[in-house]
């Protein structure tokens, strides 16, 4: 159903040089001790004192919030616990707060040029690149990745207090970024945008250049005059973003893992293991942290921790992996039983088993939900992947079959990383030492492990040998891998066969590949040994779809062909555009408010 074409995309996070423009770097709450207005200050302790009063139900006195004006809902103090404390300092909105370092950029609070890539996170709009030690993230649009739109960038004196960057958590609406640090803390920011204010225009300093450009792309189906430079997806322009800093959590009893969810955030801790909801908003009772504790959790085991937490918003899903090598699909207890009585008010979670290994190399590493097929993949320690079918949510989960890799468990190293395509259809997974493709039911369709790791070392091509983290981009259509140890990210463009998009008998009967910018029609079918498709290139015909569609349609979702296989049609997020072989002519709407009346 997938396979990589051509060569990546190297996209760089970073620069031999330093940039022209001053860096606003965060001090998260800390004084900065560059700052002048804060030489003479007493330095301030960096959270929330254990000795405060608490209340009856264990919280203390939370810090007042500081005001930020942004377009996304402010997240309030969170209380303070025993486990789970806030440290907000200043007010972000002032230019001598705390909150923020002075733009002059100094020695101290320059940003390493080389941090190598720790992780990548995606939403339907932004891509989050978030860096071992300086950067907090650097913020891309997923049509506009080769710009930057915001970098967030942690001072000496944050990284400090509160350790360098261990992983990042995004909320599904993107609202709201946590960085999880080596100290156990839980740093949360705020991504604003505007939808007013665009960034990167293109300026034309010659009236008169641009008033030949008007003539030229003037009439129906052309472009605007200042729309000639942008690519796929970028006809709406590229927006403002700012990334603002907002409160810190302490977490005393250390943390194993945490999720971002649409309401709260959960955190699992270590000393001693329990399980924590900190919502982003308080409760109609005020309450805004509840625990409970793994040993109380009927359907767990005694004495171990959660090491990987796992969520899937359109199954309403979650998954555990335990320190004892076990895989539990997860559900939140539903207000509504609490509010009626249904349920132990002090039971937050229930859950099953359905991963239990038979030795050391079963033991569960990773996981992932494909809600397109009902599916739960489950990485183990010795490189193999067990799929199990979610029929139900009452523990009914049986096995479906396994992925194996090509290779030893010593050829491939660890299990990284783990991820399905937007679509279902193809299921990614990253090692230590290479990366490979599956069908949805175990057919494998590619790998790197076949690659001379030294000729990969030589030529700059780490992502052959070793991916740390990945995320789809367009619908399924690119795939951006990060490396270990590398301050660079890649991105491979990917065919995809039209039936993933649209599931009909002609797109069965002949093959068409759909990439993120042409079409592929497969023309060998007068060959006498149709057993397999043959991958020359005078045997596949290439249509390139029309630039004046993808600027504002991107991504192309469903491709279809004719039952004659002359015609094509794709459908992007609006309208169609239509493709006749024979003629190699394409055909779009005139009208583009035409166009946008028709849904994909």
């Amino acid at each position: 159903m997938y396979w990589p074409i051509g060569t990546p995309k190297t996209y760089a996070t970073s620069s031999s040089s330093g940039p022209e423009f001053n860096l606003v770097v965060s001090d998260d709450g800390i004084t900065n001790p560059f700052d002048r207005a804060s030489i003479n200050e007493p330095p301030q302790h960096p959270y929330v004192s254990s000795t405060e009063p608490c209340h009856e139900n264990g919280a203390q006195n939370a810090l007042p919030e500081p005001s930020v004006e942004s377009t996304t809902p402010l997240t309030p103090a969170t209380p303070a616990t025993p486990a789970v404390r806030a440290v907000e300092r200043g007010d972000p909105d002032q230019p001598d707060s705390a909150a923020f370092a002075s733009t002059q950029i100094s020695d101290a609070v320059k940003l390493p040029l080389k941090d190598p890539v720790l992780g990548l996170r995606t939403s339907p709009e932004w891509i989050v690149v978030c860096r071992h030690q300086s950067d907090l993230n650097t913020v891309c649009g997923q049509e506009w990745r080769t710009a930057i739109l915001a970098v967030g960038g942690r001072s000496v004196s944050s990284l400090s207090t509160y350790g360098e960057n261990f992983d990042l958590l995004m909320r599904p609406d993107s609202a709201i970024l946590v960085v999880h640090t080596t100290q156990g803390y839980l740093i949360t920011y705020s991504l604003a945008t505007d939808s007013e204010a665009h960034v990167y225009k293109p300026y034309f300093p010659s009236y008169a250049n641009i008033q030949r450009r008007r003539q030229i792309h003037a009439g129906p189906g052309g472009s605007a005059p200042d729309q000639f430079l942008w690519g796929p997806g970028e006809g709406a322009g590229v927006r403002d973003v700012s990334v603002r800093f907002r409160m810190v959590i302490k977490v005393d009893a250390g943390i194993e893992s945490a999720l971002a969810l649409d309401d709260e955030l959960v955190v699992a801790t270590r000393k001693p293991a329990a399980v924590q909801c900190i919502r982003w908003t308080p409760d109609n009772s005020g309450s805004q942290t509840k625990t409970e504790m793994i040993s109380r959790m009927g359907w767990l085991d005694k004495k171990i921790t959660i090491t990987e937490m796992t969520h899937d918003r359109p199954m309403n899903l979650s998954t555990w992996i335990t320190s004892d090598g076990k895989a539990h699909a997860v559900q939140r207890v539903s207000a509504r039983k609490l509010a009626e009585g249904e349920a132990d008010p002090k039971k937050l979670f229930k859950g099953y088993c359905f991963h239990s290994p038979r030795g050391k190399f079963d033991h569960a590493r990773r996981a992932v939900i494909n809600a397109r097929f009902s599916l739960i993949a489950v990485g183990c320690a010795n490189g193999s992947i067990h799929v199990y079918s979610a029929r139900d949510y009452a523990g009914n989960i049986p096995s479906s079959h396994i992925h194996t890799l090509p290779v030893s468990h010593t050829v491939s190293g660890a299990l990284t990383t783990l991820s399905y395509s937007p679509d279902g259809y193809c299921l990614f997974a990253g090692f230590e030492k290479g990366w490979a493709t599956w069908s949805v039911y175990g057919k494998l369709g590619s790998h790197s492990f076949n690659f001379d790791d030294s000729v990969a070392e030589t030529a700059g091509e780490d992502w052959l040998s070793s991916v740390i983290d990945a995320v789809w981009l367009g619908g399924g259509s690119e795939l951006l891998m990060a490396s270990r140890d590398r301050e660079a990210i890649w991105a491979i463009e990917m065919a995809r066969s039209a039936v993933a998009g649209c599931y009909n008998s002609a797109n069965l009967l002949r093959t068409v590949l759909q990439t993120s910018t042409s079409v592929m029609i497969y023309r060998g079918y007068d060959l006498p040994d149709l057993a397999s498709i043959s991958a020359e290139p005078f045997l596949w015909h290439t249509a390139e779809i029309p630039p004046a569609y993808l600027l504002n349609q991107w991504p192309i979702r469903h491709t279809v062909i004719s039952p004659d296989g002359r015609y094509v049609a794709v459908a992007g997020r609006r309208g169609l555009a239509h493709y006749s072989v024979n003629s190699g002519r394409w055909k779009t709407f005139l009208n583009e408010a035409a166009e946008n009346e028709l849904p994909s």
